[in-house]
């Protein structure tokens, strides 16, 4: 029954929609301790592993002049502008 439900999900996974999220995603934001976040000078890197879940992190630069905190909604926007980049795949080509 395990491996129908993997397939199902890898499906599921597969031929869902573009601009919805992966069932089972993380997101590691690194910043600079007390300083104020921004996304001007910020880099973004998404992995999809092999089991499907979606490895987003994020480096965030700051300084103390920053222009504030970023609200999760603008985050949500500016990650989902970058590429995701399949485990994997750089070895098949």
């Amino acid at each position: 029954m395990r491996t129908v439900v993997r397939r199902l999900v890898r499906l599921e996974e597969h031929f869902a929609p573009a601009d919805r999220k992966p069932r089972r995603y993380y997101r590691l934001v690194v910043c600079k301790w007390g300083s104020k976040t921004g996304l001007e000078h910020a880099m973004c890197k998404r992995t999809l592993c092999p089991d499907g879940t979606l490895a987003e992190l994020v480096e965030m630069y700051g300084s103390n002049e920053g222009a504030g905190r970023v609200t999760s909604e603008e985050m949500d926007r500016w990650v989902a502008s970058f590429p995701i980049q399949v485990l994997g795949m750089e070895r098949a080509g």
